[in-house]
């Protein structure tokens, strides 16, 4: 999935689930709650041998939005910024992640097929 359509997905979520307003800036989706600031980047990842690879984001940012595509169950988690921060320094365990879920929900994509 793009980026774009990825952070649009997400965001959506995020607004009807959470109830938290966000602006869409792919790959990024951004705001305030309670007067603070939040910058996320929403990525799409696969666990591979129980383990998330080390990700990098183009600036700072708050929090991580995953969704795991290769993950039966809940394969979309926002990670604590504490989380977020030990993925974007190294490769962390699906067990170490899951210590560090804000929110999760589980998302089934399809694929369009338009015949041209």
């Amino acid at each position: 999935m793009n980026s774009e359509s990825l952070v649009k997905v997400l965001g959506l979520l995020v607004r009807l689930d959470l109830g938290v307003g966000v602006e869409f800036q792919p790959p990024f989706l951004t705001g305030k709650v309670n007067d603070r600031d939040y910058k996320i980047l929403c990525a799409e990842v696969q666990h591979v041998d129980g383990k998330i690879k080390m990700l990098t984001s183009p600036s700072h940012i708050t929090n991580l939005f995953l969704y795991i595509n290769n993950k039966k169950g809940n394969n979309i988690v926002l990670l604590t910024t504490k989380t977020t921060h030990k993925l974007l320094m190294r490769d962390v365990s699906m067990i170490e992640l899951a210590d560090g879920i804000m929110y999760k929900n589980e998302m089934e994509l399809y694929e369009n097929n338009i015949l041209g």
